[in-house]
């Protein structure tokens, strides 16, 4: 179980390393989802749309510090793992967006993101930890059972694809949580009208986004 100084030094850990994984996540949201991880001590946390891992790599840091825990107590650590899924490519990111943000995703490099993210997890002692799956979300398998899944990709009408391929595998009292509910388009809304229509259930907001809680299904 952990105590409050562990979870003191984990929360310590992601704000100093936050940065790493550029601005794309808050402080906010970062430690709201580790502590996620550290409450419901999923198995598997899935994340569509890594980047930096601005986000991923705040839950696998508590991915690690469950394992620590087992170590430290004398258990045998439980199998848990992240998987993340982006296919760091233009093509994928552009998929439907306005011309603004195109033209955005256009000019940035993503090889350096991948890069990035790769470097991070080395850096971290978190590359055991993490599965990463370099592809569209389109093509990427679904995993049998998801415990925590995290939908941060492109927010056009992949976000709510992304949602009807992927959360039917979460478990029930599983999590989801959706990025930007309100981006233009009404994608990310649709996504998650189709996570209630899937058995989830609204908890709270979450910055710009939402965290649901699979009851049926």
């Amino acid at each position: 179980m952990a105590n409050l100084t562990d979870l003191t030094d984990l929360m310590t850990e992601i704000r100093d390393r936050l940065a790493d994984g550029g601005d794309w996540c808050s402080l906010e949201k970062a430690q709201a989802l580790a502590a996620m991880v550290i409450g419901f001590r999923p198995r598997v946390v899935c994340e569509i749309g890594v980047w930096m891992g601005g986000s991923l790599v705040p839950m696998a840091l508590a991915l690690r510090k469950l394992r620590d825990l087992d170590v430290a107590a004398g258990r045998v650590p439980v199998a848990r793992r992240a998987i993340a899924i982006d296919a760091w490519s233009p093509v994928a990111s552009c998929d439907g967006q306005g011309e603004t943000d195109a033209a955005w995703w256009r000019s940035v490099d993503h090889d350096a993101a991948h890069q990035a993210f790769s470097e991070r997890l080395g850096r971290h002692g978190l590359s055991e930890l993490c599965e990463v799956v370099r592809a569209p979300s389109d093509e990427a398998p679904v995993p049998e059972a998801i415990d925590l899944l995290h939908v941060d990709g492109n927010h056009a009408g992949q976000a709510l694809r992304d949602i009807e391929r992927f959360a039917p595998s979460v478990r029930s009292g599983g999590i989801l949580v959706l990025d930007d509910v309100s981006w233009y388009g009404g994608h990310v809304a649709l996504g998650r009208d189709a996570a209630e229509g899937l058995g989830f259930r609204e908890l709270h907001a979450l910055g710009t986004g939402v965290v649901m809680q699979r009851i049926k299904g």
